[in-house]
């Protein structure tokens, strides 16, 4: 899947950035405590969806995503998503966590990657995303077309969604802006498989507006 950084046709109506400003500055205003509600709130919403352990790794993996996007010349590249990816799944560092065999079908539109050709991919798909028409989008439109190439990619053998939410929220965190969490309700859940079915149609707008609204009810929930 050869994703452009962004035709007419599939930017986002941007109806969210208004909103989204609003709450982004009562975020920049708040204590450093907010940080450990978001971090508590994360760890809530994972244990929900995944189970205690899973839940661990999951903000463990995160907390290292917020530790990289706080550094002045940030980037995220392939080592650091295997470092994520080992975090996040106790692979062990010896263990090759690349897929090697061919990958599943996330959606009827969905065409998946051959694994013999995946390291070209993913050095193209890094390659993209610090090009300097990538860094013109806003962080949410990033966030989102990082998310769709990774899940599309899937590089590792398991937790597909998972290290997609983790990259894009680094690119999101960067911008001051908190961590990237999925809330674990079933209207959450039904919203999200439409945008990332939308997504493999080559229509980003609802998944762009999905990860914005996540992140305005991130930080009201902080706020409340």
């Amino acid at each position: 899947m050869e994703l452009p950084v962004f035709h007419d046709n599939l930017r986002s109506s941007a109806s969210w950035t208004a909103e989204l400003e609003r709450e982004g500055r009562t975020w920049q205003q708040t204590t450093t405590n907010a940080d450990t509600r978001v971090r508590e709130l994360q760890l809530e919403q994972a244990i929900e969806r995944m189970g205690q352990q899973d839940a661990a790794r999951l903000v463990e993996a995160a907390d290292l995503v917020s530790t990289w996007a706080l550094e002045s010349e940030a980037i995220l590249d392939i080592d650091r998503l295997v470092r994520l990816y080992r975090v996040l799944t106790g692979a062990r560092d010896s263990e090759n966590v690349f897929r090697s065999s061919e990958a599943r079908k996330l959606s009827p539109y969905h065409d998946p990657a051959p694994a013999a050709i995946l390291p070209r991919l993913l050095d193209n798909a890094f390659d993209w995303f610090r090009t300097p028409s990538f860094g013109e989008i806003h962080a949410v439109e990033q966030a989102a077309l990082v998310h769709l190439r990774l899940y599309d990619l899937q590089p590792f053998q398991t937790a597909h969604a998972e290290m997609s939410v983790l990259a894009a929220s680094f690119y999101i965190e960067r911008s001051g802006l908190p961590r990237l969490i999925i809330f674990a309700d079933e209207a959450t859940a039904t919203r999200y498989e439409a945008a990332i079915e939308a997504a493999f149609r080559m229509l980003t707008q609802p998944l762009v507006e999905f990860i914005a609204e996540s992140l305005i009810r991130t930080i009201r929930a902080v706020r409340a």
